[in-house]
């Protein structure tokens, strides 16, 4: 006797041990990358997509593929070996397609059943190199047939050998396949389709036979990989994809919640937050009926990457031991704290877990707490927003479900909710632990490949992490936290933050109440001017009154007096603090007109009016008039003075408080530390400790004074009755406002223009060649030529090419960032250039580490700075006896090297070269460098020019790009 083995059982292996739609891609991703593939996909194509009348996934590795031998020796054969088959690649080879070797990310050799879960039928092909394209073909439901055993199943394999016969040899598979359900009984009598299955039976067989592949598949998906020997890798096709599948491809808010859980699994395949990243590619496209493509895990943003720990507000990093210890260091803000932690918990070797190393980095949720700029910690807030989480990694691959939103396996939100140690949100934080199945053999996968098994190992991994930020909160960043640095600089930062919210309301106040007032001034003017007219026609009536009474006149001219002194408060008080808006100015002008036109003309006649009515009066009125005026004058000023008196008194005895009591908690903090020190006292050793102690906390005390009582002092020390605050503030605003908005423009079309200048000779070169052509084809002679028919049309399509070349240039603002493979910019540039390359003979190479290397930034930014520097180098090489352009990538410092062998840049230029106008080119307008510079450095990157010998080794000019830090 021996086992048999049921067809049920690969179903219950597959599909059946398969959690969910993101863990069975990640399966299949993962043999991907054991079988040295570096660009994993996964596309969904549309009904109506080139014909298709029904949607379609693919999922796609480069990797290795398989001959027709390995399909049956090693696909078909469940359960294989990855360690033993590690063991088979200790160095580059044939079998790792001459890359190093990698530690396998498959371990149970079921994975491939993942396949399973995605839906039937599926086609299968693969193609090793060296060896004909192969095609395998299945539908997975056969397996849920309880009757069938292993044996009992046929799964077709066939060799594509002749782009002419794919569509024969497709569907000879299929006819091959749909033998499985021609055989009702087995050899010994029983029934395999019993009449409950026939249901099974008949769906599967409609399935096949009604599935009709459109061209495309033929001559796109399986054509292209038959065309060139040496090509590689597994395609996957699905023809009829679970629903969720084609869910993803939606754009209503039905399914959003089930799309943003894939993109959340299967975002940050493999570790980026790690220096040491893998540098796989993963991608998702959809495809429309409208033959457009969109990147279904871009539409939410890029994942993040090592540089992001740049842009947190507070950074841990460290090793966990295994056995509850932790060290490492922290950075508060800007500034380093060492910290190490011991979870006091009972050892037992069984839970020793393995060591591991852990970054996170952690966002704080309002700008204000952040010491980022409003831009740079929008950037990082989306991608927390999106992405935020702690992911485990095993061996640099991601272990599911850690990472995702609803997945908080240390209990953040819980202790949040209870306010216990409540600092920490899940969902602001961002970084890695990193396992490997070296160091921590004991985690290990659950048979569904959801998350880890929850053994005493696990168990003891999880309270150790969660002693540690229970510990840290406590520490550092809780609400009653016993070392202050976090809560000073928080509060610091929250403060600042709210004077410039309150300076930026202030202003925005102002501009509101300035543009009330002019409409509010016009109607009191007029009220002003009309009581104004009437008392000057009271006054000249009892002037010229044979009857003159002199109290009515005194009593006119005293309110004469009193609208003069109001006439100031009819004057529209123009805000210090920022320019006004033209509409305003427009305002402010027709008003001040309306002023003009009364004093030059009411205001003026009144004068001899008002000296007549004087001249009338007598001496004792005159000198009654003369103190009423006086006092008039002097209560006005008085009033005033004495508001803003009591203004300055009510904001000087608030900062006077504040700063009382920001001198007692940095005194009480002292005197904290003092008296925990001495009360643990009893040696001489812990007396010398508790003085170096004391001595560190004074300096950083001192420090904190510095920093936060210092500069209000300083501030107002620096005030002066000489200088207008407010009106040099204004100043410098309005200058910055116009020069910032004058330099976008002058970017923006500095950008464009450059570009069409590059292009402007090739242009001119194309259309040279193309009219010549039309000139010879004019001629009897060349009528029937059909060469120089297809000369004109390679121009024609040069041309075209030319054009689109341009299309990356226009436009940065809107692009997103995206990983650039440095072979595919060194292949744009090599069509960029053509042209100039061959006619001034330059070797223009690139080395095969920048090849390899990947980017990520906006296409159009780095696109153009090569442009920029190469476009330089053709004019420099020019009287060169050697001419070379090289491009490099050093791995280890992480930059990209730009080198010829032309002209060296002469020492004192190296810096200049990258100011606007400067140029040492004749005719050069010494703009393309700077915006070179400007736009990497908005991007995170920087470039700069060196002759080091170390890095300038064609000892010419050498440009350097690097990420900023």
């Amino acid at each position: 006797m021996q086992f048999r083995t049921k067809a049920r059982a690969v179903d219950l292996l597959g599909k059946g041990q398969i959690a969910d739609l993101p863990t069975a891609i990640t399966e299949l991703w993962k043999n991907g990358y054991d079988a040295y593939a570096d660009n994993l996909t996964a596309e969904i194509y549309l009904e109506g997509y080139k014909g298709l009348d029904q949607p379609m996934f693919v999922l796609t590795d480069d990797g290795k593929g398989m001959s027709q031998r390995d399909i049956f020796e090693k696909w078909l054969v469940l359960g294989t070996d990855s360690k033993s088959r590690a063991k088979l690649e200790k160095e580059e080879s044939e079998e790792t397609l001459w890359k190093k070797p990698r530690i396998k990310a498959g371990e149970k050799g079921i994975g491939r059943l993942s396949v399973a879960f995605l839906g039937s039928p599926m086609l299968m092909i693969t193609k090793k190199q060296g060896h004909p394209l192969q095609g395998l073909f299945f539908d997975w439901r056969l397996l849920e047939n309880y009757n069938l055993f292993l044996d009992d199943i046929i799964i077709p394999v066939k060799e594509f050998t002749d782009t002419d016969e794919i569509e024969n040899v497709y569907w000879e598979l299929a006819q091959e396949f749909l033998e499985n359900l021609e055989k009702y009984e087995d050899e010994e009598g029983r029934l395999i389709w019993e009449d409950s299955q026939i249901e099974l039976r008949n769906e599967i067989e409609n399935a096949v036979t009604n599935l009709t592949p459109p061209d495309f598949i033929y001559e796109e998906l399986i054509a292209d990989m038959m065309e060139i020997d040496e090509d590689h890798g597994t395609k996957f096709l699905i023809f009829d994809p679970i629903e969720q599948i084609i869910g993803l491809a939606r754009d209503d808010t039905d399914n959003l919640e089930d799309r943003e859980f894939v993109t959340s699994s299967l975002s940050g395949f493999t570790n980026e937050f790690h220096k040491n990243r893998l540098g796989i590619n993963t991608e998702i496209f959809i495809y429309r009926a409208n033959e457009t493509r969109d990147n279904f895990l871009e539409k939410w943003g890029k994942f993040f990457t090592k540089k992001d720990f740049d842009l947190a507000d507070v950074i841990i990093e460290g090793r966990f031991d295994g056995k509850g210890s932790f060290n490492g260091k922290l950075q508060i803000y800007d500034e380093p704290v060492p910290y190490s932690f011991i979870n006091p918990r009972k050892k037992d070797s069984r839970s020793d877990y393995g060591s591991f190393e852990m970054k996170l980095g952690y966002s704080q949720g309002q700008a204000s707490e952040s010491k980022l700029s409003d831009t740079a910690f929008k950037k990082i807030n989306d991608k927390v927003r999106n992405y935020g989480g702690l992911y485990i990694y095993r061996d640099n691959f991601r272990v599911l479900p850690y990472g995702r939103g609803d997945y908080d396996f240390l209990k953040f939100e819980e202790r949040r909710t209870k306010r216990f140690a409540a600092y920490f949100s899940y969902r602001r934080m961002f970084g890695f632990i990193s396992l490997t199945r070296a160091n921590n053999p004991k985690l290990k996968d659950k048979s569904s490949r959801e998350g880890l098994i929850n053994n005493s190992a696990y168990r003891e991994f999880q309270n150790d992490l969660i002693a540690l930020f229970t510990d840290l909160a406590n520490e550092y960043f809780g609400s009653d936290a016993k070392q202050s640095i976090f809560l000073d600089k928080k509060d610091q930062l929250k403060k600042q933050s709210e004077e410039i919210k309150k300076d930026k309301k202030r202003e925005t106040q102002e501009k509101r109440v300035f543009t009330m007032s002019l409409r509010d001034y016009p109607k009191r003017f007029e009220a002003y001017q009309e009581e104004y007219e009437e008392l000057l026609s009271k006054l000249e009536e009892k002037t010229n009154s044979v009857e003159i009474l002199y109290s009515d006149i005194e009593k006119i001219l005293d309110r004469i007096n009193t609208l003069n002194i109001e006439y100031k408060s009819l004057l529209p008080e123009v805000p210090k603090r920022y320019e006004p808006t033209d509409t305003q100015k427009d305002r402010l002008e027709q008003y001040e007109n309306r002023l003009i036109e009364f004093n030059q003309t009411i205001k003026k006649q009144s004068e001899e009016l008002i000296r007549l009515a004087k001249e009338k009066l007598q001496i004792k009125e005159l000198r009654k008039e003369f103190l009423k005026g006086y006092q008039k004058y002097k209560a006005n000023l008085e009033n005033t003075a004495y508001e803003k008196k009591r203004e300055l008194n009510k904001r000087f005895n608030f900062l006077l408080d504040d700063y009382s009591k920001r001198t007692e908690r940095i005194l009480k903090e002292l005197e904290y530390e003092k008296d925990s020190l001495f009360e643990n006292i009893v040696s001489k050793k812990q007396v010398l400790e508790a003085i170096d102690i004391i001595e560190s906390k004074f300096e950083f005390l001192r420090e904190q004074i510095e920093k936060e009582l210092m500069p209000l002092v300083e501030h107002v020390n620096r005030l002066s009755f000489d200088i207008d605050e407010e009106l040099l503030q204004g100043a410098y605003k309005a200058e910055y406002e116009n020069i910032k908005r004058r330099w976008e423009q002058t970017r923006e079309t500095a950008q464009l223009g450059v570009a069409v200048e590059i292009i402007d000779h090739e242009f001119n070169h194309l259309y040279s060649t193309i009219n010549n052509t039309l000139d010879k084809l004019s001629k009897d002679d060349y009528v029937n030529d059909l060469t120089q028919f297809e000369f004109l049309k390679t121009n024609l399509k040069l041309l075209e090419e030319k054009y689109d070349l341009l299309s990356p240039l226009y436009r940065i603002s809107g692009v997103t960032i995206k990983d650039i493979q440095c072979k595919q910019i060194f292949k744009y540039l090599k069509r960029f250039f053509s042209n100039n390359l061959e006619v001034q003979e330059i070797s223009f190479k690139a080395t095969q580490s920048f090849k390899d290397h990947i980017i990520s930034i906006k296409e159009p930014v780095i696109h153009t700075v090569f442009i920029n520097v190469i476009n330089n180098a053709l004019y420099w090489l020019r009287n060169s006896e050697e001419k070379i352009i090289r491009l490099d990538y050093w791995e280890e410092t992480d930059e990209i090297l730009i080198i010829n062998s032309g002209s060296k840049i002469e020492e004192h230029r190296l810096e200049r070269i990258f100011e606007l106008f400067y140029s040492n080119r004749p005719n050069g307008r010494g703009i393309g460098l700077y915006l070179a510079k400007e736009s990497l450095n908005e991007n995170y990157f920087d470039i700069y020019a060196t002759n080091d010998k170390t890095y300038n080794q064609l000892n010419g000019a050498c440009f350097v790009i690097k990420p900023l830090n």
